[in-house]
């Protein structure tokens, strides 16, 4: 799962392209100009980033090189119509990771948003354990007791997100930022409700369970230093 922006001014397009990514299970926000990708910036982290080459106001390529001159990192992917190698060197040397030209097949999207992302995964384990409990982020699975946990995809994304992060504390505001598209209707009641069930499932009976609740300040998952 991958948090991504898309930002293309086409909006059909555009959401196309989100229904499928969010059917890959990546949570995906959209802007369609480059002052409203601005403000997601400004409020969000990513993991990856579309942005068209042609958008009002400023161009995708300068949106790149203000994104990292303001020590932006995330992997930028470029999308446009574009084809010559003049253009594709002014992409990259504006701070682009990778450049697909339209039209191109999602499943290539897909592939390459992918390849963006294994920089990270190569930085973080697969598998992180606490205890008997696993959790194994190329297969997307959970275990424990090397038995498989039953998931939500909501729980899972929680989990692997608190478990990779462990023993550091997230509001519900800064969970709901981080792992909810932007525009859908989640509330912090949404995080205590996914975090009941989400602890009913990993710690079953009277087992003290990894998620704690930080009162005043949000939740954490506790792993032995």
């Amino acid at each position: 799962m991958a948090k991504i922006l898309i930002v293309e001014d086409e909006v059909k397009f555009a959401t196309k392209l989100r229904e499928y990514l969010q059917m890959e299970q990546h949570v995906v926000d959209m802007a369609h100009s480059a002052e409203d990708a601005w403000h997601f910036l400004e409020m969000y982290k990513y993991d990856v980033l579309i942005f068209d080459w042609n958008l009002p106001g400023m161009t995708g390529v300068d949106l790149c090189k203000k994104f990292r001159a303001g020590g932006g990192s995330t992997p930028v992917l470029m999308l446009t119509g574009k084809s010559e190698i003049d253009d594709k060197e002014m992409g990259f040397e504006s701070g682009a990771d990778d450049y697909l030209s339209k039209p191109f097949d999602v499943r290539e999207l897909t592939a390459r948003i992918r390849a963006l992302t294994r920089r990270r995964a190569l930085v973080q384990s697969q598998k992180v354990a606490a205890g008997t409990l696993v959790l194994d982020s190329q297969a997307t699975r959970v275990t424990k007791d090397g038995k498989d946990v039953q998931l939500q995809p909501k729980e899972y994304v929680l989990l692997e997100f608190l478990m990779k992060n462990p023993n550091q504390v997230f509001s519900s505001k800064a969970l709901l930022e981080r792992l909810w598209d932007a525009d859908k209707e989640a509330s912090e009641d949404t995080i205590r409700t996914y975090m009941k069930t989400l602890r009913r499932k990993i710690a079953p009976g009277e087992e003290v369970c990894p998620i704690k609740t930080v009162h005043g300040l949000g939740y954490k998952f506790e792993l032995a230093e």
